[in-house]
C-alpha cells in the first residue's frame, strides 16, 4: 500500500480516476443539478472546505519534517491560509469601493482610495515575492526530477495542472463572450461551473498527498 501511495502515477491517477467518477455520477444521475451542486453550501462546497481545514491541519502535524527549511514550510502555511480565504470569497469584502482589491482595474481605479491601494498591494506584493521564491529556489530541480520520475515532483505537477485547468474553466465563458460576443448557452454555462467547481475541490487534497508522500520519503531516507 505504501508503495502504491509513493509511486509517481499515485496523485495523477488518484485525481483522474476521482474527478472522473465525480463527474460520470452526476453528469448520468443528476444532469439537471450540476449547477446547483456547485452554488455556496452544497456538497461540492462542504468537501472543498473540508479538505483545506484538513490540508492546514496535515500542514502543522507535519512541520517538523521540515527542519532547516522552516522559511518554505512558512510560505506554504501561508499559500494555504491565502487559499482558504479567497475560496471563501473574502476578497468580495475587504473594500467598499469595488468588487475585489485584488485586479488590476482597482488599482487603475482613481475612485478607490489610495491607502487601501497601498494595502493590498503590499499584500499581493507579499504573495507573488513568496512565489517567486519559491519558483527561483525549486524550478530547476522540478524540471530536472519530473524527468527522473520522482514522485513528489509528479504530484506537484498534478497539482499545478488541476490549478491551471480551473482557471481555465472558470474564465473561458467570459472570454468566449468577450471574443465572440455572444453567451454561450446556459447549459454549458453550468457545465464549465460543473469542472472548475469540481477540479479545485480536489487542490487541497493533492496539497495532503505532497505533504504525506514528503513525510514518508523523509522518513524512508
Amino acid at each position: 500500500m505504501k508503495k502504491t501511495f509513493l509511486s509517481y502515477i499515485f496523485a495523477p491517477s488518484f485525481y483522474v480516476i476521482l474527478w472522473g467518477a465525480l463527474l460520470a455520477v452526476v453528469l448520468m444521475y443528476f444532469p439537471e443539478q450540476k449547477f446547483a451542486i456547485t452554488t455556496d453550501g452544497q456538497i461540492l462546497d462542504i468537501i472543498t472546505y473540508t479538505g483545506y481545514a484538513l490540508m492546514l491541519i496535515t500542514m502543522l502535524c507535519l512541520k517538523k519534517d521540515f527542519r532547516g527549511k522552516m522559511l518554505e514550510w512558512g510560505i506554504y502555511f501561508m499559500l494555504g491560509i491565502a487559499a482558504l480565504l479567497r475560496e471563501a470569497g473574502i476578497q468580495h469584502h475587504l473594500t467598499n469601493s469595488d468588487t475585489t482589491p485584488f485586479k488590476s482595474r482597482f488599482f487603475l481605479n482613481p475612485n478607490n482610495p489610495l491607502s487601501e491601494k497601498l494595502i493590498f498591494g503590499a499584500v499581493l506584493l507579499i504573495i507573488f515575492g513568496a512565489l517567486l521564491y519559491i519558483a527561483v529556489k525549486y524550478t530547476k530541480h522540478l524540471i530536472v526530477s519530473f524527468f527522473k520520475l520522482e514522485t513528489i515532483t509528479w504530484s506537484i505537477a498534478t497539482f499545478c495542472s488541476v490549478l491551471v485547468f480551473a482557471k481555465f474553466a472558470d474564465r473561458f465563458p467570459s472570454h468566449w463572450r468577450h471574443v465572440h460576443n455572444n453567451y454561450i448557452s446556459r447549459d454549458l454555462i453550468d457545465m464549465w461551473s460543473l469542472l472548475e467547481e469540481s477540479s479545485e475541490m480536489f487542490l487541497p487534497y493533492l496539497v495532503i498527498i505532497i505533504f504525506l508522500q514528503y513525510h514518508l520519503i523523509k522518513k524512508k531516507a
